[in-house]
């Protein structure tokens, strides 16, 4: 067996040198498979037997090691294919995607064959127990033996494995037969534009259109620098944009060039050779040859070169992101008198790598310089053709500008476009152009797309595969943060062994996306980032037919080969989505957007055994979907995003059974009733690789033997942990599993016990109305290592647990805890030697109607604690007295028996609202916002030398509002809230620094000195019908409001 499998690999080399060279641009294909793949064969290996027990087992056992070696082979083929060259083979595509197919029926067969071991575990412990109510869960299973060894292999399953290597074999018997010869591939070769990509110095003045302003600041950077030996400007931005054309009009300006005595212009390219680098530098500064110049010369060269001399230099398209690599280059210019230097990058990273002074950001082009630049290529005939042909010129202008409009902005994309269209009269294949996808253009593949396209081949594999993915968004999408880590979750594509922190590795992805300029941020005034239009392009080029996104309101054929697909509703639509078909090959179906109609729902999960991602947010989905969820196997995300009604219909019960999908990572939110239906919490049992998991009413559980048959405490991957101990919710339409012996009175602290979740990977934790007056003992155990946030919410219970001692712990929540009345020392720790919460950095008691007291906290406790937020505790007349030491915002309201707050060094933002009793405020050096609303009792404050921000609303006695305002000479934003208020008396020398002044006050008449705040820039008059505004005042503000 060892010496077949040493004999297959080798044979794999023969079958995949062929296929080295095939397209760049299709090696996204081929990435997830082989990772995929990967990932596959080691899960084959760690549940496979290292000998069989029966001569029947030994053919599963061969069956399954050939699989493994075929599945070893298509992983080095793909891998080999990630580094290939450019290359227009059809022979070569069509072997790397037989083989990417294949690789997806290897991985299928592999995860089924989990599924089946993992189906057989749950029935045997379900055989073993003594309830036969617990194996009336199961389904029925003739073949459970417990004999020792591999678990016998399904029949259908056994077909399909022999087919997978069989099949293999075809394509390297076929591979073999056509294999091409070295100097063939030579000869077909397609240049790659890293290679030929050669910039210079000289600029053709009459297409540069659109950056004169960009110019003029450039120009100020460089000739206002901070006078350094070495001053380094980066320009920075997405490919085509027009870096390197406004490095030329700077590098050319007059004014530049009479600054310098040597200019210099080098095109650095991907490769940062400071050899070569160095070598082309003497050579642009000198006009002249110097290959001469051994290797080991140059750096003193180019140093007595330059040497008490102005130096310019362009270093353009840079890629290097190795410090070592740029301070070597550097390094003989300081021999220079000045030596100022423009840097052209796509990355951020770049641009922070070698800058002196912030890089410059150039924007798309806006419309009207859009349409000149198009016009200028497109139109060379207009102002010296023929009559007829300046008239077709005419009817191309409205084409012409919307081909413009298309390309938003992308010099190149203006100029590859109106070049295509040049000599072309027409209209017919203008509207082509118009109508057409980019990526079908062969011109704007080979330039405009191919330019796109470096950024992308210079990412990491798992980058690649995130960014691909993003097309599954509509263009002009405005993409938040959150929404795309949780889509890059949903599809499995964030490099973490699911007790890392996804949403942080994902968040890494995204900065990183956004730092090689394939992201920008949003500048239409809405939150997140949005994708160029025609780099959306470049990721559905590269997404291929795996990626679907269905649009709009017609009739839709899902094509075949497709994998993932999303659905993007269009707004306006009122009829709803027809599906003709569905791809065979489907995983994943998300929904984006706004909730989807789709007319005919059992379309889409007719062929269902493929899915491991289902994202939906639309009622009427939901019936369709629950009745094929049985056949979902190797599910791993089900997310339904409407929340159920309290009462639910019969179709909403089905998830009854969903415990034997054991692969589920995401489930939606499991509703337990007293009829045991939906859900039996028994069926968590073998769902062993839940990440997040939801639960509400447990109070309908009717015996603690089946919270511990759920055993939590075994899911080891589990992150987030939400239960809820309502009863209300009920289920009228169905009859449970549950009889009437079976509803006894459980008590929801014994079924707490019961619910302990595994220590290992749980980071946060949520516990609602909790019907017990003891916590369970394990809540404050500090074995819980990656607990960092923790919500209690109406508990019975008359004190806190304590929760100091759990050691990760960052947010914590506690609220309507109605009976607590008293948190003392227990609450942080019951060790005097131990201090509690000392990474707790937000703390917030909400609805606390009976606490009166917080007291017993020790010097040093809440250590790391920055925010506190106390809500409607009504009854409360203190705050511990001890400091916390890294406290910067506090927020309390409906504190209505406060009376004094304690001081603090650090605190920089106080919001009192409602705080009736308070008297005094101490001093606090560090304060820079101060909010007071409906606090009529303060009449003494200290001084707050640092505030800027202050804001006084209502029930504020007057003689305190004009002392607090007249008293801080550094405030910069003032608002003044007050249905009595009839006058403000200011000191005009008291507010050097005042630039905002917002005024809510109906009844004020009078405003001593408004007219004399010489710093004053914004004025906001709301409802003040009686004040009027000096004439002297409007004319240096530059924003006035009055309402």
């Amino acid at each position: 067996m060892i010496v077949h499998l040493i004999s297959l690999m080798w044979n794999l080399f023969d079958l995949v040198q062929s296929d080295r060279h095939d397209k760049e641009d299709e090696i996204w294909k081929y990435l997830s498979q082989r990772i995929a793949v990967s990932n596959a064969v080691n899960k084959l290996s760690s549940i496979l037997p290292p000998t069989a027990s029966s001569e029947a087992q030994q053919q599963d056992l061969d069956d399954f090691r050939m699989l493994e070696a075929t599945m070893r082979r298509i992983h080095a083929a793909l891998h080999l294919h990630d580094a290939g060259d450019i290359r227009e083979e059809k022979s070569a595509k069509l072997r790397l995607e037989e083989l990417k197919e294949l690789a997806y029926d290897a991985e299928e067969v592999v995860e089924e064959y989990e599924y089946e071991v993992n189906r057989r575990k749950a029935v045997a412990s379900a055989g073993g127990s003594s309830s036969s109510k617990r194996r009336r869960l199961e389904v029925n299973d003739e073949d459970c033996s417990k004999e020792a060894g591999i678990v016998s292999i399904p029949s259908e399953l056994a077909v399909r494995t022999r087919k997978v290597t069989k099949r293999f074999s075809e394509i390297k018997g076929y591979s073999d037969s056509f294999t091409l010869s070295v100097n063939d591939g030579e000869r077909r070769i397609i240049p790659d534009i890293n290679s030929v990509r050669q910039t210079g110095s000289f600029v053709f003045a009459p297409i540069i259109i659109g950056r004169e302003q960009d110019k003029e600041n450039v120009i100020k950077k460089v000739l206002t620098g901070e006078g350094s030996h070495v001053s380094v400007l980066a320009i920075v931005g997405m490919g085509g944009l027009g870096k390197t054309a406004l490095a030329q009009l700077v590098y050319n300006d007059p004014k530049v060039r009479q600054t310098f005595d040597l200019w210099g212009w080098v095109c650095v390219s991907e490769h940062f050779d400071v050899e070569n680098i160095t070598r082309k530098i003497i050579s642009s500064l000198t006009k002249g040859n110097c290959d001469y110049i051994k290797s080991g010369d140059l750096q003193g060269k180019l140093e007595n070169l330059i040497k008490e001399k102005r130096v310019f230099l362009v270093l353009d398209d840079v890629w290097n992101e190795r410090t070592d690599y740029w301070e070597s280059l550097c390094t003989p210019m300081l021999a220079a008198t000045r030596c100022d230097i423009i840097v052209t990058t796509r990355s951020e990273a770049v641009a922070r790598l070698v800058q002196t002074t912030p890089f410059y950001s150039p924007n798309c082009l806006n419309r009207d310089d859009s349409w000149s630049l198009f016009k200028q290529t497109a139109f060379v005939e207009q102002d010296n053709g023929s009559p007829e042909n300046m008239v077709k010129i005419a009817n191309l202008v409205d084409i012409g500008r919307r081909i413009a409009e298309k390309c938003k902005g992308l010099p190149l994309a203006l100029r590859t476009l109106g070049s295509v269209l040049r000599f072309e009269t027409d209209v017919v294949k203008w509207r082509d152009v118009l109508e057409s996808e980019l990526w079908y253009l062969k011109r704007s593949q080979k330039e405009v797309l191919a330019a796109l396209e470096l950024s992308y081949k210079y990412m990491p594999i798992y980058l690649k595969r995130c960014f691909v993915s993003l097309c599954l968004y509509p263009k002009d999408y405005a993409l938040e943060e959150d929404d795309m880590i949780r889509l890059w979750q949903l599809l499995d594509l964030l490099h973490c062994d699911g007790i890392d922190d996804c949403h942080e590795i994902g968040s890494l992805y995204y900065t990183d996306l956004i730092q090689r300029s394939l992201l920008q941020m949003n500048i239409n005034g809405f939150s997140g980032v949005v994708m160029h239009d025609l780099v959306h392009d470049l990721a559905c080029l590269l997404a291929g037919r795996e990626f679907f996104r269905l649009e709009g309101d017609k009739e839709t054929k899902v094509p075949w080969g497709a994998r993932y697909m999303s659905i993007v509703p269009n707004p306006s639509c009122k009829t709803g989505i027809q599906i003709s078909n569905a791809s065979q090959s489907l995983r994943a179906i998300i929904t984006i957007r706004i909730a989807v109609d789709i007319k005919n729902p059992e379309a889409l999960f007719s062929n269902s055994k493929k899915f491991r991602t289902i994202d939906i947010t639309r009622h009427g989905l939901r019936k369709a979907l629950f009745d094929s969820l049985g056949d979902m196997k190797l599910l791993r995300h089900l997310n339904i995003s409407e929340q159920f009604n309290l009462t639910l219909s019969m179709e909403e019960c089905k998830l009854h059974g969903i415990g034997r999908l054991f692969n589920l990572h995401t489930v939606p939110v499991i509703y337990l009733m007293n009829c045991g239906c939906p859900f039996d919490i028994r069926e968590l049992r073998s769902m062993n690789e839940i990440r997040n998991l939801c639960m509400r009413g447990l109070r309908n559980v009717p015996r603690i033997g089946y919270a511990n048959e759920a055993s939590l405490e075994s899911k080891k991957n589990l992150q987030i942990l939400e239960l809820d101990f309502n009863a209300s919710i009920s289920c009228d339409h169905c009859n449970g599993a549950y009889t009437n012996e079976d509803n006894i009175n459980v008590s929801g602290g014994q079924l707490l016990e019961s619910l302990r979740p595994h220590y290992q990977s749980l980071k946060v934790l949520r516990i609602h109305n909790l019907n017990n007056r003891n916590y369970p003992s394990w809540l404050s155990s500090s074995s819980f290592a990656k607990l960092t946030e923790l919500l209690l919410d109406t508990c019975q219970s008359q004190h806190l647990p304590t929760l100091g001692e759990l050691p990760s712990l960052k947010s914590l929540q506690i609220s309507r805890m109605d009976y607590v009345k008293h948190i003392g020392r227990e609450f942080c720790s019951h060790d005097p030697e131990v201090k509690g919460f000392q990474l707790l950095t937000s703390l917030t008691l909400e609805d606390m109607s009976r606490l009166s007291e917080w007291s017993e906290v020790l010097d040093g406790e809440f250590s790391s604690l920055e925010t506190l937020r106390i809500f409607r505790a009504f009854e409360l007349t203190t705050l511990p007295l001890v400091p916390f030491k890294c406290l910067r915002s506090v927020f309390l309201m409906n504190c209505t028996n406060l009376v004094a707050f304690p001081a603090s060094a650090t605190l920089q933002k106080l919001y009192m609202i409602k705080c009736n009793a308070i008297k005094e405020l101490p001093f606090l050096p560090s304060l820079q916002s101060l909010e007071l609303t409906s606090c009529p009792s303060l009449v003494s404050f200290g001084h707050f030398p640092s505030l800027t921000i202050l804001s006084l609303r209502e029930e504020l006695k007057e003689e305190t509002l004009h002392r607090l305002i007249n008293s801080h000479l550094t405030l910069e934003d003032l608002d003044v809230s007050s249905d009595s208020l009839k006058s403000i008396c200011l000191d005009p020398h008291s507010f050097p620094s005042l630039r905002k002044l917002s005024l809510r006050c109906p009844k004020l008449r009078y405003f001593d000195a408004l007219g004399s705040i010489a710093s004053l820039k914004i004025l906001q008059v709301l409802t003040c019908h009686e004040l009027h505004v000096p004439d002297s005042l409007r004319s240096h503000l530059e924003e006035l409001h009055i309402s």
